[in-house]
């Protein structure tokens, strides 16, 4: 089958796709889907008015599509193209009192797979390494006080998040029949997201960062016919969780 380069989303947990090359040389394909993550993550103060706290069960969405192209018989890169946004309850933000219900903003990310063995039957072994970069942003009503000490009263802020990610992984792709594939293995994470809030003559900046991270992944892409293929993914590090199903179409 050729499919799987489309699969991979853009988010804090990235879903992968097959970790092989999957397009022929100078084959172009297409690909759309939605992904989500669960995350726990650290806000780091660069200020005196911002503490350091945890910020837990963060939730982040993704709506992708994706352009692929086979670079050799055993290499492909992919470009994607999205919205991206965050939502977090009102004791995990730093502005008191109020949730995060971010709205979507602009994404992209690379990707590029290589194939590093394959048996001629029915197993492949490679590496995808893939970079992501998104946001989101809130307008939060609050007459509480917020970032750590009490020093800051917040009134209609804007609160923004960037966050980029880099994602390295390898394992085996096993064609199980003609119709199913299953995938995965070990990968490394690197996220890391700036937090900007202004409300008028305040404004707070801190970081939110994952920074390394080691966790496993598993899949499986399914034919839907004509060389289409459904991918559905699971991921799991020790701080997050991510899901995505995806849709791919050579050309």
């Amino acid at each position: 089958m050729v499919v799987g380069m489309m699969s991979s989303a853009a988010l804090a947990v990235a879903p992968i796709g097959p970790p092989v090359a999957s397009l022929a040389e100078g084959q172009y394909a297409v690909g759309a889907g939605y992904a989500m993550a669960d995350l726990e993550v650290e806000l780091q103060g660069a200020g005196p008015t911002v503490g350091r706290r945890g910020w837990q069960n963060a939730e982040v969405n993704a709506y992708y599509a994706k352009l692929g192209y086979g670079i050799s018989d055993t290499w492909c890169a992919g470009v994607t193209l999205g919205m991206s946004g965050i939502e977090a309850d009102a004791d995990e933000i730093p502005v008191a009192g109020k949730d995060f219900d971010g709205d979507n903003k602009f994404m992209y990310g690379l990707t590029t797979k290589k194939t590093l063995h394959d048996n001629g039957t029915d197993t492949k072994w490679g590496a995808v390494f893939q970079y992501m970069r998104g946001g989101s942003k809130d307008t939060i009503n609050s007459t509480g006080t917020a970032f750590g000490n009490g020093s800051v009263v917040f009134t209609n802020a804007t609160v923004d998040i960037d966050w980029y990610m880099m994602q390295l992984a390898m394992g085996p792709s096993i064609q199980v029949n003609p119709d199913i594939c299953l995938y995965g293995g070990p990968f490394l994470m690197f996220v890391e997201a700036d937090l900007h809030a202004n409300a008028g003559f305040v404004s707070v900046e801190a970081e939110i960062s994952e920074r390394f991270q080691f966790g496993g992944y598993i899949g499986t892409m399914i034919n839907l016919g004509g060389n289409a293929g459904l991918n559905l993914e699971f991921l799991l590090s020790n701080q997050s969780w991510g899901a995505g199903i995806g849709a791919t179409f050579p050309l």
